[in-house]
């Protein structure tokens, strides 16, 4: 009787680790189908995004048209414009998260996140949007400068200063300068793990842009040539 009991006794349990074995076996088998599943392209999101942005760039300008001259009514315009956007790239964040190379190329990815910097009056969701794309740029998924920029943009937006130096300012001499920079010792560090330049060229080369598209008035204002910082070796 006590044999006849081993016996089941043991074939039940070798049944039992089989049938885990199976259902563990299946389990991971879903969560490979899982991982490698992958991410189709969207060329109806990328045109829809290219559209969007070259909206977003005209707006972000200055005064055109009828507008010339009217910065009360085109600031208007401008506000409608972002905030219909951010309605649409909300849309997208909840469907499908935050769209990265995989899905819309580096173009798409840029164009998205351009109109993103520009939901301003909204800081609140674009730190939002910040911790999404954090983990897509360790993936390798979207650029990592576009880090920097949004990070220094909902700083600002929320009181609190910069940590790249990438929202800037003119003094009188035109120069492109920052304020309010947290532990300033280190941006170039901070800077070049993101492969962005150092803080000196990047100033340099706002400095210029705006000094050459400005020369005339600068003249007017005694200002005869751009003040350049000198960059680290």
């Amino acid at each position: 009787m006590r044999k006849r009991l081993s016996i089941k006794y043991i074939v039940g349990v070798f049944i039992f680790l089989l049938l885990v074995a199976c259902k563990e076996g299946g389990t991971e088998t879903v969560q490979k189908e899982q991982t490698e599943e992958t991410v189709q392209f969207d060329q109806e999101l990328v045109t829809k995004l290219e559209k969007m942005t070259e909206v977003d760039q005209l707006y972000a300008g200055v005064p055109q048209g009828k507008h010339e001259g009217d910065w009360d009514a085109w600031m208007v315009l401008r506000d409608s414009v972002n905030r219909a956007h951010q309605k649409f790239l909300k849309e997208v964040i909840d469907s499908s998260g935050y769209p990265g190379f995989d899905r819309v190329g580096k173009g798409g990815e840029s164009d998205f996140w351009v109109m993103v910097q520009h939901s301003d009056f909204d800081p609140v969701w674009q730190e939002e949007v910040l911790e999404l794309l954090k983990p897509q740029v360790k993936a390798n998924n979207a650029a990592p400068a576009h880090v920097g920029l949004l990070t220094d943009r909902v700083r600002v937006n929320t009181g609190r200063p910069q940590l790249y130096g990438t929202q800037r300012h003119f003094n009188e001499l035109q120069q492109a300068y920052i304020k309010d920079l947290e532990d300033r010792a280190h941006v170039n560090e901070r800077r070049a793990a993101l492969g962005m330049e150092t803080l000196e060229e990047y100033l340099n080369e706002a400095t210029l842009f705006h000094f050459e598209v400005n020369k005339e008035l600068f003249k007017k204002l005694g200002v005869t040539e751009p003040v350049l910082y000198t960059v680290p070796e």
